[in-house]
């Protein structure tokens, strides 16, 4: 690996060079903030008593989710287990065996989770902030389901494929999302983003820094003003006179940190926002019903197509990020 862990770097490469490429990588990121951790109080992961594990949960991770923390402790317990099989730790026991989903849910860091779970009205005053309707749209479009398969693939293919619905379909706010596998599937929208894809797509120019000043004395202070080429008739198109591309994931996402900077929330992104939607829908039904109910839940996976047309299997999810966000409002 290319990390040089503080303490116990052998140790350490040791066991990631066990794990599969793409498990090694995930890992390394939770290793290197304990290893910062251990280097802070001087003493390893693997001998610390459970306060001093539970502090560095706390002080060193960004816990915006339970399922998050256990995740980061499911891998520290493994490397914990591992350093017992190399019979290194004094005192012979893991004591992170006894961390419990009651106290993940306790750590869970609350700003981080309200950044991050954004509501409908939070998602319109960040709007109102973004000059180009191209960014408005592009926060617009997760929220309310669209998005794609989470395989490398898919990733973000029903923003980039999207094209202009036929004038029928425009009409009736109904959008047709393409994978790039060919498949397709059919969303109803509200009036207020078909006009806002209409306006994405008529867009002729974007302008640099969300149309703020800029310290460019080349350009008299004045942010650039780059010209959208159209591409068949796709909405989304990258920026550029003599460019005429679709939007890739990469560029997406290079986007999306643009966009964080400029409404100064570095924990939004295509997944939060993606998660954030399908709260709101539960939100929605609570307050209509005072429940939300197994089939409330299937039908938002259904919606927003999470768990790739298998949503009996995946709504409980739906139905614990709920819960989170629910208990963190005091609703």
């Amino acid at each position: 690996m290319d990390i040089i862990f503080k303490r116990d770097n052998e140790l350490k490469q040791e066991y990631l060079s066990t794990k599969p490429t793409a498990t090694a990588k995930a890992n390394t990121f939770v290793l290197r903030l304990a290893d910062e951790y251990e280097n802070l109080i001087n003493k390893s992961i693997y001998n610390m008593n459970y306060s001093e594990l539970y502090e560095m949960l706390l002080v060193r991770f960004k816990n915006s989710s339970v399922r998050t923390i256990i995740k980061n402790v499911s891998i520290l317990k493994k490397y914990i287990d591992f350093c017992l099989d190399k019979k290194v730790v004094e005192h012979g026991e893991n004591r992170l065996s006894v961390f419990t989903r009651e106290e993940a849910k306790r750590i869970v860091h609350k700003q981080a989770m309200l950044n991050k779970y954004i509501s409908r009205e939070k998602l319109r005053e960040y709007q109102n902030i973004l000059y180009n309707e191209q960014d408005q749209l592009l926060i617009e479009l997760p929220f309310i389901g669209v998005r794609g398969r989470t395989v490398e693939n898919g990733t973000l293919e029903e923003i980039i494929n999207l094209t202009m619905p036929t004038k029928k379909d425009e009409e009736n706010n109904i959008l047709t999302l393409v994978q790039n596998n060919g498949k397709s599937r059919r969303l109803d929208v509200k009036t207020s983003t078909m006009a806002l894809i209409r306006n994405t797509y008529e867009q002729e120019v974007y302008v640099e820094n969300n149309s703020q000043e800029t310290n460019n004395v080349r350009l008299s202070f004045q942010p650039r003003k780059i010209q959208i080429n159209k591409v068949e008739n796709y909405v989304l198109r990258v920026p550029g006179k003599n460019k005429y591309e679709k939007f890739t994931p990469n560029l997406l996402n290079s986007r999306m940190k643009r966009i964080q900077k400029y409404l100064d929330n570095p924990y939004l992104s295509f997944t939060s926002l993606y998660q954030s939607g399908m709260i709101q829908l539960a939100v929605d039904k609570y307050k209509e019903n005072g429940v939300v109910t197994k089939e409330d839940y299937i039908e938002i996976c259904i919606r927003f197509n999470y768990g790739s047309g298998n949503p009996e299997k995946y709504w409980f999810e739906v139905k614990d990020l709920f819960k989170q966000y629910k208990k963190l409002l005091h609703m």
